[in-house]
């Protein structure tokens, strides 16, 4: 599978109770106020898909992965909203603190066909719910991964087999198909200081900043 990595231009930062007014990838609490201590949801909002190489393509939303600081959610194993023909899961970082902590955890959802993938230019939310840890502002870096499908043709042909029992070669017809390839393409927000987007040289990456989300303190 060919991958082409494209990165996100900006993402909002969203502060207390507010909502992200971003088009591309934030934080909407519903305006209620994440406290440290206190249960609440975070809904990380994805706002569209991706552009293809072409420029002019735009393609649908497969995977959504965020990285959640053990200093927002120590332990978010169940945290993960459950949605309708998507898996979600939570993986603990390698890294640990002095503790042997997991200093991260990140959860993935994936869907669980291309039926189910996010159309690319409608947005979905994933909630993110737990008592959160610690007070202040915290980055959550996010991947969002889009598969870009191609489908070919298989012509009909006459095949060779050889029988089992007889050892005889036998002909045999198998029938036109169709094969479909996927090109993944990724958007992510990963930068912890708000600047202008940069891009690589041939302009397939491009780096912004990460969402954020503030917790008050009790």
């Amino acid at each position: 599978m060919k991958k082409v990595f494209v990165l996100c231009l900006s993402a909002a930062l969203t502060l207390g109770g507010t909502s992200s007014a971003s088009a591309h990838a934030g934080f909407d609490t519903r305006g209620v106020t994440p406290v440290k201590g206190k249960s609440s949801v975070l809904l990380l909002r994805i706002g569209h898909g991706c552009t293809a190489p072409d420029g002019v393509t735009k393609v649908a939303t497969h995977a959504v992965s965020a990285v959640i600081p053990a200093a927002l959610l120590a332990a978010p194993a169940s945290a993960a909203m459950q949605i309708p023909g998507w898996d979600a899961k939570v993986v603990a970082s390698a890294e640990k603190d002095t503790a042997g902590s997991p200093v991260s955890n990140t959860i993935t959802w994936t869907a669980k066909s291309p039926t189910f993938d996010i159309n690319p230019v409608g947005f979905a939310e994933f909630g993110i719910r737990g008592a959160w840890a610690t007070a202040g502002t915290h980055f959550v870096d996010t991947i969002q991964v889009c598969r870009l499908a191609t489908t070919t043709k298989v012509a009909g042909k006459v095949k060779i087999v050889t029988d089992p029992k007889t050892k005889a070669k036998l002909k045999t017809w198998v029938a036109p198909s169709t094969k479909t390839t996927y090109q993944e393409l990724k958007i992510s927000w990963s930068e912890h200081v708000s600047s202008a987007s940069t891009y690589n040289s041939d302009k397939t990456v491009e780096t912004g900043p990460a969402p954020s989300v503030t917790i008050a303190s009790a």
